[in-house]
């Protein structure tokens, strides 16, 4: 790709300069916002009148929604007579107001179709005043250039808030009708082909995360030796294990919830603090923040110890399960973890570890789980799932096995997750590239916008 002739300074630090005859423009001056429907998850309904709303806006539109591809939830059709202003119409924006990190700030979708449709609870509304291309604006408004603009000026802590204000400061760089559209079938020509690239090495991804979780569920509940004479667990869900093992309940076999930080612990003690967000799927420590016990959440509370496992007991179904190993003495969990430690007269650490994070598990405590929005499974409920116990030495074999085969297994994984990170990132470069006019785009051919 070229270089266009002639440049001018943005006047903004993530955008650098612009070619000479882009258009410097203000967002207030480009679009007319509005509000989304004032309502709440309740308003929610099956059929009706088709609503975009935040949380799936951060989780599932991206790009665009197009309510003839994407199921959308809908909201009765009485609010078409006090709410016209909440309707969307093709090529309309919709930014979520919120969001649970700065990343997330900024994200937003548009609307593509004639469709009658409702932006729900949390948005704002922005519909172009200029003629522009909707997909050259969309992919400006998903660069890092613009993103940065929104993120200098949120404010929040576990909510990032964006304000009419913020979107209505931000500045775009706009080259003629036709420009844009060249450039914008030019990063739908770039990001579908990266896009097909990425599905593909997640599913790549995908098809191992299966294989490790079969090679755990054989290992932990049949055993090594595929020759073993083998039994009715008395489990419906568990099946055959073989003969010589043995079943009880995770109560009378482990010990759950041990040992809490004293109450009288000094306000300045420094302690290293895991919530369930700093467990990722491959059950492994992120990120882990240190704070005086004065300012430590009040479910800042478990104490692990060597081979503890920590396993969520709220939001189960995140899997959020890690082996605690040769911990500092100031490590706190929170109580939204149960601690379970092995009773080591029955159960090798390593394999009831396994066995903890086996999906026939996992699929028990996310089943006994009560709650919606926030499913949790009580510490007697906990306790009265029943577990398999191989003779140790047996143990001992298995966890190894295992620790060698998911070590390889996760190896393979990060090196995809490596790829997918560089594809991301090239995804990100081309489109900054291109709605800066770092590169002059004039190969594509005009379609409509």
């Amino acid at each position: 790709m070229s270089r266009y002739e002639t440049y001018k300074p943005s006047g903004i630090q993530w955008i650098g300069e612009v070619p000479e005859h882009w258009d410097r423009k203000r967002f207030r001056y480009c679009f007319e916002n509005s509000k989304g429907l004032s309502i709440t998850k309740e308003n929610l309904v099956e059929v009706g009148i088709p609503c975009v709303n935040y949380g799936e806006i951060h989780s599932k539109y991206g790009f665009k929604v197009d309510p003839e591809v994407n199921e959308l939830l809908c909201v009765d059709e009485k609010y078409l007579e006090t709410n016209q202003s909440s309707i969307l119409s093709e090529g309309d924006f919709v930014f979520a107001d919120t969001s649970e990190d700065i990343e997330g700030s900024g994200n937003f979708t548009h609307l593509v179709g004639k469709q009658k449709i409702f932006a729900g609870y949390h948005t704002i509304i922005s519909r172009l005043r200029v003629k522009s291309v909707p997909r050259f604006i969309a992919y400006f408004f998903e660069s890092v250039g613009f993103r940065n603009q929104i993120r200098r000026e949120i404010q929040g802590v576990k909510v990032f808030s964006i304000t009419n204000k913020i979107l209505k400061d931000t500045i775009l760089f706009l080259p003629e009708y036709s420009e844009q559209l060249t450039i914008a079938n030019y990063l739908d020509d770039q990001t579908q082909k990266i896009d097909r690239l990425i599905a593909n090495k997640k599913a790549q991804a995908e098809k191992l995360k299966e294989l490790r979780q079969i090679e755990i569920n054989n290992a932990v509940t049949k055993g090594l030796n595929s020759n073993a004479e083998m039994k009715n667990s008395g489990i419906e869900w568990m099946g055959k294990i073989p003969k010589h093992w043995e079943v009880n309940r995770l109560k009378n076999s482990t010990f759950i919830n041990q040992s809490v930080i004293s109450e009288k612990t000094s306000p300045d003690y420094l302690i290293k603090y895991i919530d369930i967000s700093n467990v990722n799927s491959m059950g492994e420590f992120i990120e882990l923040q240190e704070m005086e016990f004065s300012e430590a959440p009040s479910r800042a509370r478990r104490v692990p110890k060597h081979n503890s496992i920590l396993l969520s007991t709220v939001r189960t179904y995140l899997r959020a399960i890690a082996l605690v190993q040769n911990p500092d003495e100031n490590l706190i969990a929170s109580t939204g973890f149960a601690v379970i430690d092995a009773n080591q007269n029955l159960f090798d650490a390593g394999y009831l570890y396994f066995q903890m994070i086996s999906h026939i598990l996992v699929e028990r405590v996310i089943a006994n789980s009560e709650g919606v929005s926030y499913p949790a499974i009580s510490s007697t409920k906990l306790g009265d799932i029943k577990i398999v116990i191989p003779p140790k030495n047996e143990q001992a074999e298995i966890a190894n096995f295992l620790q060698k085969r998911t070590t390889a297994i996760d190896q393979l994984i990060k090196n995809i997750e490596a790829q997918i990170d560089k594809l991301q990132e090239l995804r990100k470069i081309k489109i900054y590239e291109a709605v800066t006019g770092k590169i002059k785009v004039n190969a594509y051919a005009e379609t409509t916008a």
